[in-house]
């Protein structure tokens, strides 16, 4: 539609230039046609050089109007300032050519050092035309004067002003095409960054819930062989275990796949989708797992749950591949404009300084940044761990929180 438009707007400019051209060149070929005081040979010259003018303008002004090429418009001036004064020697009534060749002066020649000395040729030649006609006198000069001086004059300060004005909207017209540029470079830039971002997501998202998946089953299978040399009746708990964990699997890479909620948190608040998941550590590691809720549960968005539930999933599988706790605690805190989970082991530790690499750790960090929170780590060996995310109330969720209280006492009954 830009371009389209662009190209719609030079056409009417170039037919703009083609309407004045037509509309003293047409009336000044009909006068001098009309003119009985002169030779009909030398009218038919005239015409004739006027046609020369027409011609040379119709195959220089496409090049040459809009500064291309300012040799193009140069040369079309040095062919008028042979012809014109030809043409005002025939018929001095020519000068009103003028009216057309001094606005094509500053539309085809874009240097001042080159426009002023064609301008004065020009006009010059009309001068001496009016001389050599009338002879030398004081009514001569003063036509001269009033006819040629001022005409320039205000020429020049006119096509000042409009070169002015031309230079100003080219100047816009590239600010414009450059700020269109950075607005294309930036929408790209914006894309990559979202795409980047889609693909960390996804990334956090498989880590959280497939590898994690896939590591349990792992797990479970090595235990469901090892029982099954030493007691092949007491594997079928183990089988058992192992075929739940691979259909919650499997539900997972469904939901991922649907961009939906977790599993636990279909059709749950975030406090069962905790006592669900801390059932199933207990139950595929023997590790116990308790889950405190402190504060009265409010209503938050689904990525506020999302977040909360992935960082308990991640802890807990950290606390099964690497603590060696008896004991886990999963503590989901709800404060004046923000939410808290504090997962505590009583492991063997380790220090946070040290740990470089693995995505499990930079990917509860990531996804708490991305809300506005923040992701601590504390341990040191021997003394187990504790991972902590805050998370801020969206504005939304505040003021339900701060309506809560009002709810709760309109619906308590009368006494």
């Amino acid at each position: 539609m830009a371009v389209r438009s662009t190209v719609d707007f030079g056409y009417r400019y170039r037919v703009g230039w083609h309407v004045l051209v037509g509309a003293v060149a047409i009336p000044l070929a009909v006068a001098i046609a009309a003119d009985v005081t002169v030779a009909l040979g030398q009218r038919l010259l005239a015409l004739g050089t006027l046609a020369v003018i027409v011609a040379c303008y119709a195959l220089v002004a496409p090049r040459a109007m809009e500064n291309r090429d300012e040799r193009w418009g140069a040369a079309y001036f040095a062919v008028l300032a042979v012809v014109f004064p030809l043409l005002l020697a025939i018929a001095p009534i020519g000068g009103a050519l003028l009216f057309a060749l001094c606005p094509q002066l500053f539309v085809m020649v874009a240097r001042w050092r080159v426009r002023l000395p064609l301008l004065l040729i020009l006009y010059a030649e009309l001068a001496w035309a009016m001389v050599a006609r009338t002879g030398v006198s004081r009514y001569t000069l003063a036509m001269v004067g009033v006819t040629v001086l001022v005409p320039m004059t205000v020429t020049i300060l006119v096509g000042a002003y409009l070169t002015g004005i031309r230079e100003q909207n080219r100047k816009r017209a590239a600010l414009i095409e450059e700020l269109t540029r950075t607005r294309a470079a930036l929408e790209r830039a914006g894309h990559e960054a979202g795409v980047h971002a889609e693909r960390e997501r996804l990334a956090a998202e498989i880590h959280d819930t497939l590898a994690q998946g896939f590591t349990s089953i792992l797990m479970l299978a090595q235990v469901a062989r090892t029982t099954l040399l030493r007691d092949p009746t007491a594997a079928d708990g183990q089988l058992d275990i192992l075929e739940k964990t691979a259909r919650e699997n499997l539900a997972e890479a469904r939901s991922l796949i649907a961009a939906s909620a977790p599993v636990d948190l279909t059709g749950r608040g975030l406090a069962d989708a905790l006592d669900r998941l801390a059932a199933r550590h207990t139950r595929d590691t023997g590790t116990r797992v308790e889950v405190s809720i402190v504060g009265e549960r409010s209503g938050t968005s689904t990525g506020t749950d999302i977040a909360l539930l992935r960082t308990a999933q991640e802890a807990l599988a950290n606390v099964g591949k690497h603590a060696a706790a008896t004991t886990v605690r999963i503590e989901l805190r709800h404060d004046s404009g923000l939410m808290a989970l504090a997962v505590t082991d009583d492991g063997e530790g380790f220090d946070p300084a040290t740990v470089q690499g693995g995505y499990g750790l930079l990917g509860m960090r990531t996804r708490a940044s991305s809300l506005g929170g923040t992701c601590t780590v504390r341990s040191a060996p021997g003394h187990g761990t504790t991972v902590r995310v805050e998370l801020p109330l969206a504005p939304a969720e505040q003021a339900a929180r701060s309506l809560q209280p009002v709810l709760d006492l309109s619906s308590t009954p009368d006494h």
